[in-house]
């Protein structure tokens, strides 16, 4: 992981180089020397990464490395900080401007010496790895331990599990793709996470008596990471039991049986490339690929067969538990077993519905058959099932060996991304956006050559992610319908563990939990902490948290706050500075109640600071020494009640992301006209700022606009359009009180032909026709509204809406009606407090794709539409706060229940009153 901070640092280094020659004047040759250095020790640690499992040394070694990397960069950050403070225009201002730095003492001889001193730190380092015998690494080179590791995970395809539970659907439906193709070559892809049971699916395909007949050769081969062409068609062919080796894979291709081939645990599609060019292709040949990365099966046969198999049910995984682990224990009394089972259905639970895990587990407990055996394994569960059965990890094969080849596998930019995720408490639904923007702030998203036209730092974060999620390591909580990108997103629990450990090997972040009450237990190790990064989960049962000690800490690049019970609020005890934490990029106090409800000044002092959250924090005055945060990109300002700004936030000229608060105090004035690189920005106060500021953010992709009720407001919205061209999230709001009159937003909504998200909070005369919306508007969202005309009859036009909420006040009518043929691609509609809607007619043949349903405080309507029937692709319907008499009609039994019994989960909340 060393390598990938040693990377940004040199990128950075070169970016110094580049862009600021004249401050580095006397110092240029020594940041190149520095440079080099790090580029030649990045060489270096491809190896030292593998030797540092086995020695303290080299692990000491790879911290220096990377610590060194670190104080370079915060080194000559601070002192170009410095120095653009005193910007002034014109060569002679340049050149006073570098006398005035060398007169306040932060001179270049200072910086240099620093330097100096930094590059001859890595030349020891770097020598003392030479005579230990590590060696230089190109490239391309893979580790050994990755390899040794995989080894042991190498599949042979007459070892057949026969304890299958979960698989049987899949099994048949694999079959079934198998041996129902023509005769063009496919590849049917196994994707998941490692010990998901993908080589166990794979053998019980390649077995089954159904492809035995369909096909006529069979070969099962298990590809190395360390990929070598030859050596997998060898085995292919001694599978398919051909002798003349030359000779076959020049004619494989022209091989009329047909072949069964088995690529059991592809990594990388380089490997597919070296194979694919010569399998037969029009012989109904078919081939099964296993594969932790999504991309690599895509690549293979985009039009191929994808199975991902999933996750057990709790009781899938006591039912596979129960087979191993009580098979055969037929001597055991009844009431032990009933014991057993009792806490062997908790412990497999905390395997997560891991197929893996539940076998280790299941073998450790099957040499086990007494109840306090059975409770000593329970109370160590997860040291026991990561260690593959010993408490001291002596088996041969972990499960968090088998979990960690994911993160072997990883380039060195995204093993910090991954380790990022230890930052978070178990079971924690995390927000990609906040992560991703941590990400970016601590340098580990870097802009890089070559990228697509348009594309910024944060679809780069977010193409991170994906590959996590791709390889298997990340698991989806929530996508967004319209964009299709990931919403939300946590780790199982079993490859958390693996992120815990790996990351503090790493020191790459300390967890304080603030359950803890004695700050000697809590914060034992803080002064002396080498790890640059503080995570303080706060849990509900300790909703407060002490911040003296965390004040001394000095090194630290980030200090997040993570409530347990997300939203809530905690107490921040004791004096509150941050004078000492001088390096911070990352500073997260959501949620904070802070005595006083002001921040110290010495805030003004962290000019590394990136991100800035004061999210539902009781913050009321910010200090104006906030404008000294220069480099900031992430401010949010959504605090809970009145904020007072100083009009400081103009100078944060590099800021990307700002949200302010819903209410500002009325003594704020704001000029935002120079935050020319916002690409969010959230709850825009028409009262305190001037809206002409709009018209300098030409890169804004989210808008969000608290308007007065006067026209001229919607006039200079609508002129926005012109300048404004990557706008694609669009939110209106209008105070309710006074009640505003009705506004005519068709010019408005007409202005912008390239939204694909629009929310009204206004009272509107009437709603523009179909033609007046963007084509690619995916979601509409109305509050408010007071429509007195059935929206339906506009809406269900749009070609692409996916997503349609009404919610209170949005429609004042009784009836609702939605035609045959409307709303083509609508997936999520929710009708919430429409208090007059008393009718909802569906025909047939509307709606077809929608697949989530939500209706609440409709309290007029009588039943669900007799078209609900229709819907076949519904899949959840949540009904809230609706009446009694609704609800018992709906329920098994009623009168409206064949309406929806078709629906996997229906969802009743207050309906009893």
């Amino acid at each position: 992981m060393a390598e990938a901070i040693v990377s940004v640092t040199v990128q950075k280094l070169g970016e110094f180089l580049l862009e600021e020659p004249l401050f580095l004047f006397g110092i240029g040759d020594q940041v190149k020397q520095l440079q080099d250095e790090l580029k030649r020790l990045r060489c270096f640690l491809k190896d030292a990464d593998e030797k540092q499992s086995k020695s303290e040394r080299v692990r000491n070694w790879v911290a220096q490395i990377r610590e060194a990397a670190y104080d370079a960069e915060d080194v000559l950050e601070a002192f170009f900080l410095r120095a653009e403070s005193k910007k002034g225009k014109g060569i002679k201002k340049v050149f006073r401007r570098v006398a005035c730095i060398l007169s306040e003492a932060v001179s270049l001889r200072s910086v240099g010496s620093e330097i100096r001193e930094i590059t001859s730190r890595l030349s020891k380092i770097a020598a003392s790895m030479r005579d230990y015998g590590i060696k230089e690494a190109s490239d391309g080179e893979s580790l050994s331990l990755f390899n040794r590791l995989r080894e042991q995970r190498q599949s042979f395809p007459y070892a057949v599990e026969h304890n299958l539970v979960g698989l049987e659907q899949s099994l048949d439906r694999l079959v079934n793709d198998l041996v129902s193709g023509g005769d063009k070559l496919r590849v049917i892809s196994i994707c998941g996470m490692g010990g998901l049971g993908k080589t166990t699916l794979a053998k019980q395909v390649f077995h089954h008596c159904r492809a035995r007949r369909h096909f006529d050769r069979f070969a099962w081969v298990y590809v190395s990471q360390e990929f070598r062409r030859r050596h997998v068609w060898q085995e292919i062919l001694l599978n398919l039991s051909y002798k003349d080796e030359n000779h076959r894979i020049l004619s494989f291709r022209d091989e009329q049986n047909k072949c069964l081939i088995v690529l059991d645990d592809i990594w990388a599609t380089d490997a597919w490339d070296g194979l694919k060019h010569v399998f037969p292709h029009e012989t109904g040949s078919n081939i099964i690929l296993t594969t932790r990365n999504k991309e690599v099966a895509l690549y293979a046969d985009p039009r191929g067969v994808l199975h991902e198999p999933r996750l057990l049910t709790h009781e899938e995984s006591w039912e596979l538990l129960e087979k191993i682990s009580l098979s055969g224990q037929d001597s055991l009394e009844p009431v032990l077993v009933k014991k057993l089972e009792e806490i062997g259905r908790q412990m497999a639970i905390r395997c997560g519905g891991l197929p893996l895990a539940i076998t280790v587990l299941g073998g450790l407990l099957a040499m086990k058959n007494t109840l306090n055996q059975w409770q000593r394994v329970q109370e160590n569960i997860k040291s026991y099932v990561s260690n593959g059965g010993s408490c001291n990890g002596s088996k041969s094969m972990m499960v968090a060996d088998v979990l960690s080849l994911s993160y072997e596998d990883l380039p060195p930019h995204l093993k910090q991304c991954f380790l990022y995720f230890a930052h978070y408490p178990e079971d924690y639904e995390v927000h990609v956006g906040t992560l991703v923007s941590y990400w970016i702030a601590e340098g580990m998203v870097m802009p890089v050559k070559h990228t697509e036209a348009g594309t910024t730092v944060e679809d780069m974060g977010q193409d991170y992610l994906e590959e996590l999620v791709k390889r298997s390591i990340v698991m989806v909580g929530k996508r967004d319908i319209v964009t299709s990108e990931v919403m939300t997103c946590r780790m199982h629990d079993l490859m958390r563990e693996v992120c815990l450990q790996k990351a503090e090997q790493e020191r790459f972040v300390q967890v304080v939990d603030s359950r803890q009450q004695d700050e000697a237990e809590a914060f034992p190790s803080l002064l002396t902490n080498t790890s640059r990064r503080i995570s303080v989960q706060i849990h509900g049962s300790a909703e407060e948290h002490r911040i003296e000690r965390l004040s001394q800490v000095k090194c630290i690049r980030s200090l997040v706050y993570l409530m347990k019970n997300q939203g809530s609020q905690w107490a921040l005890l004791g004096k509150v500075s941050f004078r000492k934490m001088k390096l911070l990029r990352v500073l997260d106090l959501e949620g904070a109640q802070i005595k006083g409800g002001k921040l110290p000044d010495d805030v003004g002092d962290l000019i590394h600071l990136r991100n800035f959250s004061l999210r539902l924090t009781n913050v009321k005055e910010l200090t104006s020494c906030i404008g000294n945060l220069t480099l900031m990109i992430t401010l949010d300002l959504f605090v809970k009640g009145k904020l007072y700004i100083p009009d400081v936030i103009w100078k944060l000229k590099r800021l990307r992301h700002l949200c302010m608060p819903s209410d500002l105090d009325p003594r704020t004035k704001l000029d935002l006209s120079t935050l020319r690189n916002l690409q969010q920005l959230w709850d825009f106060p028409v009262g305190q700022c001037n809206p002409r500021d709009l018209l300098a953010m030409t890169s804004l992709r989210r808008l969000s606009i608290n308007l007065s009720s006067q026209n001229t407001d919607f006039e200079v919205v609508s002129s926005l359009s012109r300048v404004l061209k990557r706008l694609r999230g669009l939110t209106i709001n209008v105070p309710c009180e006074p009640m505003p009159p009705p506004v005519d937003i068709t010019q408005l909504v007409s202005a912008f032909a390239n939204l694909s998200e629009l929310e009204l909070f206004l009272k509107l005369e009437k709603l523009p026709g179909e033609q007046s919306f963007s084509t690619d508007l995916g979601a509409l969202r109305l509050w408010q509204c007071g429509l007195v005309d059935d929206p339906l009859l506009v809406l269900e036009k749009l070609p692409n809406l996916k997503i349609l909420q009404l919610f209170e006040g949005s429609f004042v009518s009784v009836k609702l009606h939605c035609s045959a043929n409307g709303f083509p691609r609508l997936h999520s509609l929710t009708l919430s407090q429409l208090e007059n809607l008393e009718e909802w007619i569906v025909e047939e043949g509307a709606m077809m794709c929608l697949v989530s349903l939500e209706l609440k405080g409709c309290k007029k309507l009588q039943s669900v539409p007799e078209g609900m029937r229709f819907l076949k692709k519904l899949q959840e319907v949540e009904i809230g706060n609706m009446t009694k008499a609704f609800k018992d009609k709906l329920a098994s039994g009623g009168e409206d229940f064949y309406k929806i019994q078709h629906v996997p989960c229906v969802v009743f909340e207050y309906c009893d009153l």
